[in-house]
């Protein structure tokens, strides 16, 4: 299961080093982009040693997250080290993954042996991948955080009704994007007072991602209002109401 509240929130919302590395002296790059789910890792090699690493991930959340953690444990190693990075190494700096995401560490893992044979003048062929088990069916149920967040910092005078929907429209809207790449989506239902409500859709809804969409939303939400706040997911959307009293 991810860490929703720790290490893959925090790579998922917050990844490093992501983008393109103009230059690199080294690029792999693990899975196929007709289906949508790849990483890209560029690296820039200096004395021996891997000075700068960033990634572009095609993919959802546990892509964003592994190719994140990946930089992150290969800046600054030697190549001998770099090359001895594991797949679990990878998935342990995401704090876990369930068994259907673990591919997404050995794509991170694969698209790092890539780059640094083409560096080293070699040839690397990515194992095939094991298969994954089915997992047992099971009543689908949303996970909700449990308990509000608390704002970083807590505003003096409190917004007026008009502003905080205005402000927690936009956050909603921006966090969309990554979740539709993950084949999800979240929409707003209703603020009532410290509870926002929100429906969640495809691959967020009902699974481990959906307490990682929520808890990540939340937190977001409490920071930019200024108060504490307590994300709801909805079973059915009905229209969106909006009530400012607290």
């Amino acid at each position: 299961m991810l860490d929703e509240t720790g290490k893959a929130l925090d790579l998922f919302f917050n990844p490093r080093n992501a983008g393109p590395l103009e230059a690199a002296d080294a690029v792999g790059t693990a899975g196929s982009l007709e289906v949508g789910d790849a990483i890209r890792l560029m690296l820039r090699i200096e004395a021996g040693r891997v000075a700068e690493a960033r990634f572009l991930a095609f993919g959802g959340a546990h892509a964003i997250a592994c190719g994140s953690a990946l930089t992150v444990l290969v800046t600054g190693l030697d190549l001998a080290a770099a090359r001895a990075v594991t797949p679990e190494e990878i998935e342990a700096a995401v704090g876990g993954l369930p068994a259907p995401r673990r591919p997404a560490a050995a794509r991170a893992w694969s698209a790092l042996q890539i780059a640094l044979a083409a560096y080293e003048g070699r040839t690397f062929v990515a194992p095939e991948p094991a298969p994954v088990p089915a997992p047992a069916a099971a009543p689908v149920r949303l996970l909700a955080p449990k308990h509000d967040s608390q704002p970083r910092i807590v505003r003096d005078v409190p917004l007026a009704p008009a502003e905080e929907a205005r402000l927690i429209a936009e956050v909603i809207e921006s966090v969309r994007p990554r979740l539709r790449a993950d084949g999800g989506d979240v929409t707003l239902v209703a603020v009532e007072g410290s509870k926002v409500r929100v429906h969640l859709t495809g691959a967020c809804s009902g699974c481990q991602l959906a307490a990682l969409t929520l808890g990540g939303l939340q937190k977001r939400l409490a920071d930019t209002l200024g108060r504490p706040i307590r994300v709801i997911p909805e079973e059915k959307r009905p229209l969106v109401s909006i009530a400012g009293a607290r």
